[in-house]
């Protein structure tokens, strides 16, 4: 074993060619270097403590041989770098230093090597944070997670707890809400307008985000595209022409990552029957099957402020055959990066519905053989098409009016109903008397 302990060199300032020349910095007198190989652990951490005076024990299992190579270090530092080349850490307080396995630490010395502390999961799943938390921590930290309460336990090196602090600070992060506009409007199609409106000519030059579906639209599919004064042009002409009906004006206010829809139609019902085994028989049961106008959104926020949105729209139709429910649907699920406030438009979204009415003279359209030349059916289809218009907007505080201010109309007018039914029910109760009918006694 060679140890060598660098001694201080003391200067002093001399005049060289009348010039004032410093002397190197003095060294510090308490500075190790040491190279060992192959050393016993517990010799070499027993030199030390002579050598140095502090207090330096071993706990049980603390055993083997080290190669160390360090140079003008500290005697806490010598300590440390020893330590943990030998696969041991280090608990200190005071002049008292505890070699120990990586198991026990954080037992030996209350406070000592290892810090405990408690996060509160706001916004995120916990169990799933907790599970990220541990990937991030030392050998020897640990991370409980309290479900029940979403509270996450982390204990660990305080460098590390501070790292599983910021990395919390960036997971459980409050999520933005999204209000989302729409406005769903059903276009009569007519002989002229048989294969849907002609959007092409509207959409010109998209944006590159849309560029590819500016396509669909002129071989009249779905499509996407923002809305231009040409659209709205469009859509004021078949307006007043009647041929444009407003079917919802929904406004979804959404959490980011979470998914919003609207459901315009019906649920056609149907039943289904389920065997019980081990001879428990059948259990019949009512399901459900959507259909109409059914649009479903999921915003993201990305980090430059642009609002993506998962959008999927679908316009079907349900029929029952033989109790067997038959589905007929235009569906399609695509996502879309919009600025924060621009609206979408989707087209290309055609229905046809085809309906039979029956007409005829009652009784005598139910004489036999001869009631059906007092009666008639007449089949009529109805073809249109559905458009809808979406504007995200990212809720901040400046534009929390968007939300405020519908809140505030309905308490308004709610305080001006209840006032003025209060007036009309003092005014009648003041004037009682001018319709009250005295009782006459009987005779």
């Amino acid at each position: 074993m060679k140890y060598k302990v660098i001694l201080p060199l003391l200067y002093c300032l001399w005049m060289t060619a009348g010039q004032l020349v410093s002397c190197p910095a003095v060294a510090d007198v308490n500075a190790i270097s040491m190279t060992v190989k192959h050393t016993d652990i517990a010799e070499l951490f027993e030199m030390l403590s002579r050598q140095h005076h502090v207090n330096i024990v071993l706990s049980p299992g603390v055993e083997g041989s080290v190669s160390v190579n360090l140079y003008d270090v500290s005697i806490q530092d010598a300590i440390a770098a020893i330590a943990t080349a030998a696969g041991f850490v280090v608990e200190s307080k005071n002049n008292q230093y505890i070699i120990a396995k990586p198991a026990e630490a954080g037992k030996t010395i209350a406070g000592g090597l290892k810090q405990i502390k408690t996060f509160k999961i706001q916004y995120s799943d916990a169990t799933k944070t907790g599970d990220i938390v541990k990937k991030y921590l030392s050998p020897y930290g640990r991370a409980d997670v309290l479900v029940d309460r979403n509270v996450l336990v982390v204990e660990d090196l305080p460098e590390f707890v501070r790292q599983a602090e910021l990395l919390l600070d960036q997971l459980d992060r409050a999520p933005a809400q999204i209000l989302i506009e729409a406005q769903i409007l059903d276009i009569k199609l007519d002989d002229e307008r048989a294969l849907g409106v002609d959007w092409s000519k509207t959409i010109g030059d998209a944006t590159v985000k849309f560029k590819d579906l500016a396509a669909t639209a002129a071989s009249g599919g779905m499509f996407f595209t923002l809305l231009n004064k040409d659209i709205q042009v469009v859509l004021n002409a078949l307006s007043k022409r009647g041929q444009v009906t407003v079917l919802s004006t929904p406004k979804l206010l959404a959490l980011e990552h979470e998914n919003a829809e609207v459901i315009i139609g019906a649920r056609t019902g149907y039943k289904t029957i389920l065997s019980v085994p081990n001879g428990g028989g059948q259990l019949e049961q009512i399901q459900f099957l959507e259909s109409g106008v059914i649009l479903r959104v999921t915003p993201y926020v990305d980090r430059f402020g642009g609002i993506m949105m998962k959008i999927h729209p679908e316009v079907s139709t349900a029929t029952l055959d033989n109790d067997i429910p038959n589905l007929a649907t235009t569906e399609v699920t695509t996502r879309v990066l919009v600025e924060d406030g621009e609206m979408v438009f989707i087209g290309g979204l055609i229905s046809n519905d085809v309906s039979n009415t029956q007409n005829g003279i009652p009784f005598l359209e139910d004489i036999p053989f001869i009631g059906r030349l007092f009666s008639g059916s007449n089949e009529t289809a109805k073809k249109a098409e559905t458009v809808v218009l979406l504007k995200p907007q990212i809720i901040r505080p400046r534009n929390m009016s968007l939300i405020t201010d519908q809140t505030k109309g309905v308490e308004k007018f709610n305080n001006e109903s209840g006032e003025k039914a209060k007036k009309i029910e003092e005014f009648f109760k003041d004037r009682s008397d001018l319709w009250e009918v005295p009782v006459q006694p009987r005779k």
